[in-house]
């Protein structure tokens, strides 16, 4: 059950504490308490599918997923395992060998809802990367419909005066009042022609600052609780589903299914038998099916 946080959760997060390993131990107990606001939290979050949004926290530690520095800790809610395995695959190759060397963030992937906390506040938040290429690419398609961005503008309106949509390190507006040419300033600055750094988020966020957030204690857990809900429909709105498909996925996943069960194979490619009375022998691949059924000539 959570407890609340304290004044020293927060200080945890000083900047001079950010790369040393002997405040491990208090972002752990800081770690502890958001996975069970997590828990407390996490029973109305779900797909438009209707599975459980998979719940994860960060690491506490010093680590190539944080670039060897803490500046907060998070919760993250997001799709469920088995989507990631299918996905991933294509997400990854969209992205540099580079790229993922440098900031393998697996968060980078998938949009999420989130819940941190640094030194000055608790943010809840609906956040985007550029990497994220499947759930990116399949809002900038709804976004082409002018009906589309109405409807996403009075999603986020909705979500009332607390919340504000915007850019890391670049424009804001408040949610309550945005327009559809505010929403169309955000997206082209969240999609520029340069690559994106780490930290370029498409953000919908509300902020609780320090003093709030001790001082609600265990109760916190509601404005938190309805926060999340607030953006599921947003959320609902960005991720894609198979039903929620504006990107043709379902056909790429179904090819990218097929090839793997035919390995890749095509006419003509020539194969050696591996197992039985032919092991040894080589051939040429003359028909496959697909259930990954291979029809070879020998000789």
């Amino acid at each position: 059950m959570f407890v609340g946080f304290s004044e020293s959760d927060f200080d945890a997060y000083a900047p001079d504490k950010w790369r040393s390993n002997v405040f491990n131990r208090a972002r752990l107990d800081v770690k502890q308490k958001l996975i069970a606001l997590g828990r407390d939290v996490s029973g109305q979050l779900f797909a438009r599918d209707g599975s459980p949004l998979l719940c994860e926290a960060s690491v506490e530690h010093p680590a190539l997923w944080n670039h060897k520095q803490v500046e907060a800790q998070h919760l993250f809610f997001s799709r469920n395992e088995d989507a990631r395995r299918e996905l991933d695959p294509l997400i990854d190759k969209a992205r540099s060998l580079k790229s993922l060397l440098s900031d393998p963030t697996p968060q980078h992937n998938h949009v999420f809802l989130g819940v941190t906390l640094d030194r000055h506040r608790v943010e809840i938040a609906l956040r985007l990367h550029p990497d994220a290429s499947v759930d990116r690419r399949n809002l900038e398609r709804r976004l082409e419909d002018p009906w589309q961005r109405d409807q996403l503008v009075e999603l986020v309106r909705a979500l009332g005066a607390d919340f504000s949509l915007g850019v890391t390190e670049g424009v804001s507006f408040a949610a309550h009042t945005l327009t559809v040419p505010e929403l169309d300033t955000v997206w082209a600055q969240f999609t520029p022609p340069e690559r994106p750094g780490p930290s370029h988020w498409l953000a919908i966020t509300r902020t609780i600052d320090k003093d709030a957030a001790t001082l609600a204690g265990s109760a916190l857990c509601e404005p938190v609780r309805a926060a999340l809900s607030s953006l599921l429909p947003v959320y609902h709105f960005v991720a894609w589903s198979r039903d929620n498909d504006y990107v043709a996925m379902k056909k790429v996943l179904s090819d990218e299914q097929r090839a793997r069960r035919q390995k890749h194979l095509a006419k003509n490619d020539t194969v050696r038998v591996v197992r039985g009375m032919f092991a040894g022998r080589r051939g040429t691949v003359q028909q496959l099916d697909a259930k990954g059924g291979l029809k070879v000539q020998l000789g």
